[in-house]
């Protein structure tokens, strides 16, 4: 077993006869389990998704690696490193694509339709949900399923799509089919809120109670943020005063103190306090407001900070002081500006750190392609037959190496002068393309000045030498007096094919073709010599 499936498998009982469990095996349970957790610390889940990524490298298995990588990644986004986490997603995301996987595809599309989301594109964010879900396979785990199925129907309903409401019941059915309570608590939290988004006040009441009466039953306390939302409904309706009581259980240190949000209780708190200043309750919305306050500046709370400033304009237009609530007004609507302008720039700096790695390799890609092509002919270089030509003579398959110069290219540039040789090497490079060349890995280069290489495997003597007759003709007979006038042009070719050289060296088989094309030039020029 390896090192980190050991660690992995630590605590996992072993398996039949006392032997110790399957590294593999226990590699696939610690990733379906980082998959379909609903609720973890991120500090385990982050150690857990690292130490798969490492297993899976010493087990050789790439696809596991990516999973635990997107395990990993959706722990970052949950700490609040979104950019980091999308950059990860989109690259395994691309890897998948590569490699066809379609669970692949649809983990990192789901991850990445939670960072879209938390960006405010919420048009990347469905177009990744949609595929997240098409792309689950038939047997993919039932958690699992009811996790993709949540995502769309979430950003489906913060976009306020009428097809939400639908999207939410399916996934509750199969939620409740499967006795998940936590994903029930979930879904009927998110369908709830996102009613009030849409102002749908009744049904968002009807489902956060159906949210209470199960968190009731099973003996679950209510978190700040899911009271947030039951009191939200009833604020929806004006029914001020069941919406404080709703609120009144989260004001308990143990509830108020643990969060999962991540706003240390200040979005519950400005809710709590606008419940009262409705309520007419001034003196008691400001001191809720205060401690709102305090906790943005303590966390570093901006957006929070700057709704606050709008309930104080409010508070003091409600104390009757309209000269201080016109001021607060004006620094709430100076400070709403800048913080969206700064919400551009950071989501302008997350696309660009998800997308810049991809570029920069596409472009990097890119030059090293250019690198081995001619920039006159667009064929392949010497560098790029260096790489490629010893690859093909390891396949074992019989290689034909062809070595082709044009005949008296000198008096072409002497007499119509450099730029007509120019285009007479891009007219022969194309001719060369348009001769498909028989049997398989056929490759056509320019070695440099009037020389040409081809290269084509799998065939015998017969068809290779019928072959470079057809492309030696091809040459000669084409229409050359608009550019060359009276001067002709044609090619001398020499060939030879690992037959003949039995090492099967790059070196000794350009050297025999290059022999060869030697003959074919002292024997007349414009001729193809396959033999010695």
């Amino acid at each position: 077993m390896t090192s980190l499936a050991v660690r992995l498998a630590s605590g996992v009982a072993p398996g039949a006869a006392g032997r110790p469990p399957d590294p593999l095996a226990v590699l696939l349970t610690t990733l379906d389990e980082l998959e379909t957790l609903s609720r973890f610390d991120s500090e385990p889940a982050a150690a857990r998704a690292g130490d798969a990524a490492a297993a899976a490298r010493e087990l050789g298995r790439p696809d596991l690696e990516q999973r635990a990588l997107l395990a990993g990644a959706d722990v970052l986004r949950r700490r609040g490193s979104v950019a980091e986490a999308g950059r990860i997603a989109h690259d395994v995301h691309r890897w998948a694509t590569e490699a066809r996987s379609r669970h692949l595809i649809a983990r990192s599309s789901f991850v990445l339709t939670a960072v879209f989301q938390e960006l405010g594109d919420l048009a990347g964010a469905l177009e990744h949900a949609v595929q997240s879900v098409d792309l689950l396979d038939d047997d993919t785990l039932p958690a699992l399923r009811v996790d993709h199925l949540v995502r769309l129907a979430d950003v489906l309903g913060l976009s306020r799509d009428p097809a939400a409401p639908e999207r939410y019941a399916t996934v509750l059915r199969l939620a409740e089919d499967l006795g998940d309570v936590d994903r029930q608590l979930r879904i009927l939290n998110n369908r709830a809120y996102t009613d009030t988004l849409a102002g749908r006040f009744a049904d968002a009441l009807h489902f956060s109670t159906r949210l209470q009466d199960l968190a009731s039953a099973q003996g679950i306390p209510l978190d700040v943020g899911r009271l947030d939302t039951v009191a939200r409904a009833l604020m929806g309706l004006d029914r001020l005063d069941e919406a404080e009581a709703a609120l009144t259980p989260g004001l308990a240190p143990e509830v108020l103190g643990s969060s999962h949000d991540g706003d240390a209780g200040a979005d519950f708190l400005l809710t709590l306090a606008e419940v009262q200043r409705r309520r007419g309750a001034v003196d008691a919305a400001q001191t809720t407001l205060d401690e709102c306050v305090r906790r943005c500046v303590e966390h570093g709370l901006t957006s929070i900070r700057v709704r606050a400033r709008a309930e104080q304009a409010e508070l003091h237009a409600a104390a009757g002081d309209h000269r201080a609530a016109f001021e607060e007004h004006k620094r709430y609507c100076a400070e709403l500006v800048e913080q969206q302008s700064a919400q551009r720039d950071s989501r302008a700096r997350a696309m660009q750190a998800i997308y810049e790695t991809t570029e920069a390799r596409r472009q990097s890609r890119r030059w090293r392609e250019l690198s081995l092509r001619d920039p006159l002919t667009g064929l392949h270089n010497r560098r790029h037959v260096d790489d490629e030509l010893p690859r093909a003579l390891a396949d074992g398959a019989q290689v034909w190496v062809a070595l082709l110069d044009l005949d008296h290219f000198k008096r072409v540039n002497d007499t119509c002068s450099h730029a007509v040789g120019d285009e007479v090497l891009r007219a022969v490079a194309g001719l060369l393309q348009a001769q498909a060349a028989p049997g398989t890995g056929s490759l056509v280069a320019r070695l440099g000045g009037e020389e040409f290489l081809l290269v084509f495997a799998g065939v015998d003597a017969e068809t290779a030498a019928a072959h470079l007759e057809q492309v030696r003709s091809a040459v000669a007979g084409h229409p050359w007096a608009p550019l060359t006038g009276d001067l002709p042009v044609t090619v001398s070719i020499g060939a030879a094919s690992t037959a003949d050289v039995p090492d099967r060296t790059t070196a000794q088989l350009l050297g025999r073709a290059d022999a060869r094309l030697y003959r074919a030039k002292r024997g007349g020029r414009d001729r193809v010599v396959l033999v010695d």
